[in-house]
């Protein structure tokens, strides 16, 4: 571990310093220093190899996407941090075939910034130390960083180095500006050249969040002739020479705009005066797109400081702060393991169990996953054939689906195109594929990186009958859940969802695939549309019965759907189980209503339950089920008037048993029959006149030998006693409460001994 702040040297003096140790004590090989962007990797190649009096790609040489200066002789290569995944991918454990071509150190510079290619280095570097190169180095350098605690984390001794700072004052707005912010940033920069002016550092370093922030605020700047300075634009989509200028002071002022790549690892000389704008573009995943997103957020307070810093260096600076809340910032941004898609990372590692030092999230990891799978390039097994080919291809997972459908199918030149494309944040409404067609004249990054495309990508030489049809299949392998209809000014998924459409986007209503939509404030925005043929949609398409209910009947339609959206529809019978469920759901409401004997099955039901309970060996019945199964073979109400919810609870129970068992009713002396309460979790019981009893000896019993509970009623139908033992009640009870009664209900008989009376003739109660 290594922990210095900017200015220290440690990008560029500590990798020669590895590299000369190695040599001095006779190990082959190289020095590899892994930074996090092209820019940085080329300009700290180029610094060192000048204070070597070199050219870089001799001793020092670097390797970025596009670019590369190595040699034989070359002892440390600056590289990109996705260049170290490449070289494990065909060099496993980094020996290179030859003890001059293997990696001895891997140093990972600016280790705090924590992107995707940094975490996963490490924790390739770390597996293979414990694996087959125990012998391997490994060093991670960075400024603001908690040294202490990753040393702790990796086990590692930690080295702090300091250097000579200068004082650097922060001015910050006193309140927030509404101005825009080139406005903004006009007046800090002529505030800027004031305090430069007529001093040894002439050079206001501008950080924006942008290359269009960057370009219009150029065009301000050099319209306005106020600005006495050199304008010039610092990022990495700019060409070597154009780095170059940025980077080197000429002793005239200047303003350098320059996104966050000027942060850290670069140097841009001659600076005493930086303004922030507080602002970046940071790497996210836009779910809706599949592919890598730049949103503009408030930086960190740690790239604040680092900002300020880049004032600091060779004298007292001062840092303009366009901005008011930087206590309320919060101190470090998340790794990117935690921000961005994964899955690029997922089809790298497919398999693997790595040492991560921060595991990534359980549910991007799972989404990466499911993502894969629907792209062919994993399975059960491990990756694809399909998968290895994605895997040599510099690009996402997607769009490298698209590259080899693209190939396969005989328009690998023209898929490259379209990927590159589709990495041009032009934000015009477009079909992608039409334009790929018509041979798009693309500039700068994105024409580099079609002819790298092109390059890996084989086709074998075959080429498709129908380019247009083959390349919009290319494209839909790579985004088959971006199928969806369009709609006259939106389009709707068939995965569910829907995005507003630019009027101006070519094309009318029907089926398209939208590899690109972004998110906007009222919504979702397509951006480019391409029209997908409809046998594409057929014959993936997949029959599906929508059941209706319409008031007393079920409807059927048939339709025929990709995902949501459907393409047919018309009558159809529907699966008669369907039906009935359906049916059975809107009659569970009204079934007492429905069907005949509802009250008599409820009875029947909770007799069965009490016989459960008591042992008796019956299947378990209950009405929710019941009325499912009578609806089987009917639509409506009206097939319903006939069924017998009883006869269906037949099918599976002994009815014969439960009548002799639990019947549901008994007789008493006066040759009435009373119903029998069976309670969900009570005794059964019966409620009679005290009367109607007289001449019963003892309690009637169910199931063989259980007394059935009696609720005994006087005259005004309420409970005088309840009793399971009718016997012991007309021997200890009767005399008192006889005595009661007669008071009560002088008209009525009571005889002294109910045994002996005839209970009074029942009459059924007029309704």
């Amino acid at each position: 571990m290594v922990e210095a702040p900017p200015g220290t040297g440690k990008s560029t003096r500590v990798p020669i310093f590895l590299a000369d140790r190695a040599r001095d004590a006779g190990i082959a090989g190289q020095v590899w220093v892994l930074e996090p962007r092209r820019i940085a990797a080329r300009a700290s190649a180029t610094f060192v190899a000048r204070s070597l009096g070199q050219a870089p790609g001799q001793a020092v040489g670097f390797a970025v996407r596009f670019e590369r200066a190595e040699s034989a002789s070359t002892r440390v290569m600056y590289v990109t941090e996705a260049l170290l995944g490449r070289r494990f991918l065909a060099d496993r454990d980094l020996s290179g075939g030859s003890p001059r071509s293997a990696i001895h150190t891997v140093v990972l510079d600016e280790f705090h910034e924590r992107s995707v290619h940094t975490d996963l280095a490490l924790a390739r570097v770390r597996a293979l130390r414990a694996a087959s190169r125990p012998d391997l180095r490994l060093v991670v350098m960075s400024a603001t960083l908690d040294a202490a605690a990753l040393g702790r984390a990796l086990d590692a001794p930690v080295v702090r180095a300091e250097a000579r700072r200068f004082p650097v004052e922060i001015r910050p707005f006193l309140r927030k500006d509404e101005r825009p912010l080139v406005e903004q940033v006009r007046t800090a920069v002529s505030a800027g050249l004031a305090v430069s002016a007529g001093t040894a550092l002439q050079t206001v370093l501008v950080f924006l969040p942008g290359v269009g922030e960057i370009e219009r605020c150029a065009e301000i700047l050099r319209a306005d002739p106020k600005i006495d300075a050199t304008v010039l634009p610092l990022h990495g989509e700019l060409d070597s020479a154009a780095q170059d200028a940025a980077l080197r002071a000429d002793g005239r002022p200047r303003v350098v705009l320059a996104t966050n790549v000027a942060e850290t690892s670069v140097t841009v000389e001659g600076v005493g005066v930086v303004v922030d704008t507080g602002l970046a573009r940071i790497a996210g995943h836009d779910p809706w797109s599949g592919m890598s997103t730049l949103t503009l957020q408030p930086i960190s307070r740690a790239s604040a400081d680092q900002r300020a810093g880049r004032a600091g260096r060779l004298g007292p600076g001062v840092c303009f702060r366009l901005y008011t809340d930087y206590d309320q910032r919060p101190a470090a941004l998340l790794p990117e393991l935690h921000r961005i898609d994964l899955s690029g990372v997922a089809l790298e590692t497919w398999g693997e169990d790595l040492p991560w030092l921060d595991a990534p999230p359980a549910a991007g990891w799972r989404a990466a996953g499911t993502l894969l799978r629907r792209l062919g390039a994993v399975d059960d097994d491990g990756r694809t054939v399909v998968g290895e080919a994605m895997l040599g291809l510099p690009t996402s997972p997607r769009l490298a689906r698209v590259l080899v459908e693209g190939a396969a199918r005989g328009v690998g030149d023209e898929a490259a195109t379209l990927v590159a494309l589709l990495g041009e944040r032009t934000g015009r409404p477009e079909d992608p594929v039409s334009r790929a067609l018509d041979g798009a004249r693309l500039g700068g990054h994105a024409a580099q990186e079609r002819k790298q495309l092109a390059a890996a990508v084989r086709d074998g030489g075959r080429r498709a009958q129908d380019p247009a049809g083959a390349l919009v299949l290319a494209l839909l392998a790579g985004f088959p859940d971006r199928v969806g209809e369009r709609r006259g000014g939106r389009v709707v998924f068939a995965e569910g969802g829907s995005a507003q459409v630019d009027p101006a986007t070519p094309g009318g209503d029907g089926f398209v695939v939208v590899p690109d939509v972004e998110k906007a404030a009222m919504g979702a925005r397509a951006r480019r549309i391409t029209r997908v043929p409809d046998e594409w949609l057929l014959d993936r398409a997949e029959v599906r019965a929508v059941m209706r209910w319409a008031g007393t009947r079920v409807e059927v339609v048939e339709q025929l759907r990709f995902g949501e959206l459907v393409l047919d529809e018309g009558p159809g019978p529907g699966d008669p189980v369907e039906v009935s469920k359906v049916l059975a759901s809107e009659v569970a409401a009204v079934a007492h209503k429905v069907f005949p004997d509802w009250d008599a099955a409820s009875a029947l039901v909770s007799r069965i339950a009490w016989l459960r309970r008591v042992g008796v060996d019956l299947a378990e019945v209950d009405l929710d089920s019941v009325v499912h199964a009578a609806c089987a073979g009917s639509r409506s109400f009206a097939d319903l008037g006939g069924v017998s919810l009883i006869a269906v609870i037949g099918r599976t129970i002994d009815l014969a048993l439960v009548d002799r068992l639990a019947p549901s009713a008994v007789p008493l002396g006066n040759r009435k029959r009373t119903p029998i309460t069976y309670p969900p979790d009570q005794d059964p019981y019966i409620a009679s006149r005290m009367q109607d009893f007289f001449g019963l000896a003892r309690s009637p019993v169910l199931a063989g030998d259980r007394p059935l509970v009696l609720h005994l009623l006087a005259p005004n139908q309420r409970p005088v006693q309840i009793t399971g033992d009718l016997a012991g009640f007309w021997k200890n009870h009767w005399p008192g409460i006889r005595r009661e009664l007669m008071r009560r209900y002088p008209r009525q008989m009571w005889p002294e001994n109910p045994l002996e009376a005839e209970p009074p003739e029942f009459r059924e109660r007029r309704r």
